[in-house]
């Protein structure tokens, strides 16, 4: 018996295979819209700048011959890798000018971290000056608004009471009588308590960074704490970025830290800037005060100067390694060698007006006295005043504290200067240094996995400040070499290496495949900082500098006397008859007529008296070695720079060799009695006034590029050619990927 076959199953499959095809269809072309919009996101090629402060091409080689960097050898035989040029003098805040714009010094304008003011001979800092900001500068604006809040609160007024049943002739006069009364209280606060302008900053560096070229052409830039970007600019569309180097303090300084210690201190003073101060202790418990900004709403002194605004601080011991700290109703306790968490702090100005700011205590001993250490004042994210920006736009300092949590802020995180003064141990200086680089890598790491980028530029400053302090340990020439520390700290110059090695390649194996340039840079190198040269000492000696007086003391100069322009500062020389002076580190001015206040040298002889001071110091010898030149270049700001900005520099720009360094007293303006010391300190590495030419940077490529010399003001060229960008004729530098021009 034969059967009909059933045509049921046989439509079952049908369906099946045109519902999966008509599924297959639809979810094609709804993807359509999500492939375009992922198309659109890589419309631009994706270039990430990775850049560590300090890194020295030759330590590179050495620990990547050793095995201890492994993704930057990978990176340097896959890629490309050789030094990079560093700028005239070799000093960051002019190398990441440099880096950032394309451009010599001389166009960019910041030739060192201290300057000379022009027409005087007093330094000032160099990366941004001081301006105002009107707030509410007329006086009938504000009248204006003290009418306009009295209307309101009678509008509002009037309305509750007639809700409330109360008759228009009985609401009038009192919603009248609350009016007039807001009116008043509106006049008191803002004709006295409401300023009519806020301090702000403007930053002195010229040029325009390659991130802000590109962010207009629809280019999405995030820049993460790069140097000299203080003040953030505003209102560039595209553009995600924290500043780095250069962000002041809450006091406007660049990192003013403070000691408390129930002992008595050996010197009144620190060199460096900082705060030593001796609490006394009765019964265990002991007053004090954390010293806060200016009071810029207050009236100055007779000394030109406005009062700080200081916070009450109790401290109590709560045992024998224990203390309590009790400040703004905030109750700390902490036990020996114990860091606090962020600790926040109000400072008033008036009623209304106040600023915010938060610091970290270590308690780092108890026995037989305490030592207490406060970092410097950060601005807190949370609470900026609308005039300081420390990011652009100005909420993403907020923004990123929400995501990460909150960090450092100022520009110069890591605790160099306490260390340098003694003022704290080098596990404290450790411990806060690793603090900051976990913060800066948490944000770093964490804004490119957003995804949400073009260009990303990400800048690490602890492996500068890491040879700074520890660079005697892998010196055993340095005049401050201990060998049983050597032992114990040895380590961290590579360590703070393989840290960058480490952060490379977690980058390269998250985030870089064949579409993505990826460039590694530094500013510039390192050196074991031996011995230090006094060159106004110097220029005395030798008849370029006369003094009214030898005395030591009366030449002495401390970090704060830069901040007192009409005191301390080049107090005994005798300008009528000095030819040449030296601020900062390692730059000469000659004391030109008709350009410095009290010039003494002619035009004429100008020249005569450059090559004279270039003639003596190419022959300058340290006794101690006399067989080995100090000095190897002296430039004319000429030779090195062109540009707009080239009259804003120094005369002369000293470049020493291997070992030496321009002393700590002619960076700050002394005139010491010797030429050479020894520097017995624990700042025992540097960049500072030694020659460009044996201080070069490193650079690192994932692409093989051509073999030409590199220089750190082709980093911007490299950048815009990446994204097809033409490459403006002011910009000194050309693209790495091309050959030599």
């Amino acid at each position: 018996m034969h059967c009909r076959p059933s045509t049921v199953g046989a439509a079952r499959p049908r369906r099946r295979r045109w519902f999966a095809a008509s599924t297959a269809l639809a979810l094609a072309l709804l993807s359509v819209p999500a492939l375009a919009a992922a198309q659109a996101a890589r419309a631009h090629p994706r270039v990430i700048v990775l850049g560590f402060d300090g890194i020295d091409p030759k330590l590179v080689q050495q620990y990547m011959d050793q095995g201890q960097l492994p993704h930057l050898k990978a990176l340097a035989l896959a890629g490309t890798f050789s030094p990079l040029g560093t700028t005239t003098p070799a000093e960051s805040p002019v190398s990441w000018a440099t880096f950032a714009t394309g451009q010599n010094p001389g166009q960019h304008g910041i030739f060192d971290f201290l300057h000379r003011k022009p027409g005087t001979y007093y330094p000032e800092i160099a990366l941004a000056e001081e301006i105002t900001q009107p707030l509410l500068p007329d006086k009938r604006v504000r009248l204006a608004l003290c009418a306009a809040a009295g209307a309101a609160v009678f509008l509002v007024a009037f309305l509750v009471l007639r809700l409330m049943r109360a008759r228009a002739r009985t609401a009038a006069p009192l919603a009248g009588a609350l009016a007039a009364l807001a009116c008043v209280v509106a006049v008191v606060a803002l004709l006295r308590w409401v300023p009519y302008e806020l301090p702000s900053a403007r930053s002195t560096r010229g040029g325009i960074p390659f991130w802000e070229r590109l962010s207009p052409a629809g280019v999405r830039c995030t820049v993460i704490d790069a140097p000299v970007t203080f003040p953030a600019p505003q209102g560039v569309a595209g553009l995600h970025l924290t500043t780095g180097l250069g962000t002041p303090d809450l006091r406007q300084t660049w990192g003013y830290w403070t000691l408390f210690s129930s002992a008595s201190f050996d010197k009144p003073f620190s060199e460096t800037g900082g705060n030593l101060v001796h609490v006394v202790m009765n019964g265990g418990h002991g007053t004090t005060e954390i010293r806060g900004p200016r009071n810029f709403l207050a009236e100055r002194d007779a000394q030109g100067s406005r009062p700080e605004i200081p916070v009450p601080m109790t401290i109590e011991r709560t045992g024998p390694q224990s203390l309590r700290l009790t400040v703004q109703g905030q109750r700390i306790d902490l036990g020996a060698g114990q860091w606090s968490d962020w600790v926040h702090l109000t400072f008033r100005l008036n009623p209304l007006v106040k600023l915010i700011g938060m610091t970290r205590f270590k308690l780092m001993a108890t026995e037989p006295e305490f030592r207490l250490y406060q970092e410097p004042l950060n601005w807190d994210p949370h609470h900026l005043p609308p005039t300081v920006h420390i990011s652009t736009p100005h909420e993403l300092a907020s923004d990123l504290a929400r995501r990460y949590g909150l960090r450092e802020t100022i520009g110069w995180t890591e605790a160099t200067n306490p260390l340098k003064d003694d003022a704290i141990d080098i596990d404290t200086f450790l411990q806060d240094l690793e603090f900051s680089l976990r913060n800066r890598e948490r944000v770093i790491m964490g804004e490119l996995a957003r995804a949400d980028w073009d260009l990303f530029v990400g800048v690490f400053l602890e492996t500068d400040r890491m040879q700074h302090m520890m660079y005697r340990f892998i010196d055993p020439q340095h005049p401050f070499y201990d060998a049983q520390l050597a032992a114990k700290y040895g380590d961290r110059i590579p360590w703070v290496y393989q840290q960058m090695d480490r952060i490379v390649g977690q980058v390269v194996a998250q985030h870089v495949d064949d579409q993505t340039l990826l460039l590694v840079v530094s500013d510039h190198g390192f050196h074991s900082f031996r011995r230090g040269v006094s060159l106004n000492t110097w220029l005395v000696r030798n008849g370029f500098m006369t003094l009214r007086g030898l005395s030591a003391e009366a030449n002495y100069q401390k970090l704060e006397d830069l901040f007192d322009p009409e005191g301390r500062f080049f107090k005994n020389v005798d300008w009528s008859r000095t030819q040449a002076f030296c601020l900062g580190l390692g730059s000469i001015y000659v004391n030109l007529r008709q350009r410095e206040r009290n010039g003494a040298v002619s035009q004429s002889d100008y020249e005569s008296v450059r090559s004279s001071i270039i003639d003596k110091l190419m022959q300058l010898r340290d006794p101690q070695f006399p067989d080995l030149p100090v000095v190897h270049e002296v430039k004319r700001r000429e030779e090195v720079f062109h540009g707009a900005r080239v009259p804003l520099a120094a005369d002369l720009f000293v470049g020493f060799n291997d070992g030496y360094r321009v002393s700590w007293q002619t960076a700050a303006g002394g005139i010491p009695p010797e030429v050479f010391e020894d520097n017995r300190n624990n700042w025992s590495g540097d960049h500072c006034s030694v020659a460009p030419e044996i201080s070069s940077g490193i650079f690192f490529c994932n692409r093989v590029l051509p073999d030409r010399p590199r220089h750190i003001q082709d980093v911007a060229a490299t950048v815009l050619a990446a994204y097809g960008a033409a490459v403006p004729a002011e910009l000194d530098g050309t693209p790495l990927t091309h050959p030599s021009p």
